[in-house]
């Protein structure tokens, strides 16, 4: 997942004339430390263990989609979509261990700065077509 990550910001990377991106740098509380200014994080604490887990969402901006990525190697565990056994793509937190998911008790967060990239995929689409 994080290779798919890495492959989909060095495509833009090398083809930044022809896209419109966003993107930027946070620490693990979420905080901006550079970067765009209209890429904005919201921390989400979890009932059952508010300081060492919580998820995190960034705020939409029309058109785009936002793909975090850690600085170093760590999973991505995804928040359950409420009143549903889904996971939604939206609500994200780092994780140490692959099986440390939020619906069997979880464990505590990974600390790690991370960024997060944003695109619009009907401009990607739209550019591949020509």
């Amino acid at each position: 997942m994080i290779a798919d990550a890495l492959a989909l910001y060095d495509f833009l990377q090398k083809n930044k004339a022809k896209y419109t991106t966003l993107d930027a740098l946070f620490d693990a509380s979420g905080q901006r430390i550079e970067g765009s200014e209209k890429i904005i994080i919201a921390a989400i604490p979890s009932k059952s263990n508010p300081k060492s887990i919580w998820f995190y969402k960034v705020r939409p901006v029309k058109d785009y989609v936002f793909t975090p990525i850690p600085v170093t190697v760590c999973y991505i565990d995804y928040a359950l979509k409420d009143g549903t056994t889904n996971p939604d793509s939206e609500v994200f937190r780092f994780v140490a261990n692959p099986m440390s998911t939020f619906t069997s008790g979880g464990m505590a967060n990974l600390l790690v700065n991370f960024t997060v990239i944003g695109y619009k995929p009907k401009q990607l689409i739209d550019k591949l077509k020509t």
